[in-house]
């Protein structure tokens, strides 16, 4: 009988913990992906264009130089600093012939151009 008393009482425990059912747990929406952000500048929205433009497009230079026929532009940029380095072309109208970009510190790495114009 005492086998029952204590038999009974913790088999039906153990009935009602397997029939129990797991607490409905709301079902986690899929996923979107994350679209990256647009680039603010790219390459191509600098080569060939005059100081015009790029006064339009980056506001003043931090400072500018000219050597012989060319005018050498920095900018400073949120991520980078961006060198522009404008010649005259064949009607003598300066126009953007090379785009660099340099660190912002001298002691950080030469960031990537395409990285630079995209972060703006």
């Amino acid at each position: 009988m005492k086998f029952t008393r204590f038999f009974l009482p913790s088999s039906l425990m153990l009935l009602a913990a397997a029939c129990a059912t797991a607490p409905n747990v709301a079902q986690q929406p899929a996923k979107t992906p994350v679209t990256p952000a647009a680039p603010v500048y790219v390459l191509e929205d600098f080569l060939g264009a005059g100081a015009t433009a790029l006064d339009g497009l980056l506001g003043e230079p931090a400072l500018t130089r000219r050597e012989g026929n060319g005018e050498y532009r920095r900018y400073a940029l949120t991520t980078c600093t961006l060198i522009i380095i404008l010649y005259p072309d064949e009607l003598g109208v300066q126009k953007v012939t090379q785009v660099d970009a340099t660190a912002t510190t001298s002691n950080a790495d030469k960031p990537d151009l395409n990285d630079c114009l995209a972060a703006g």
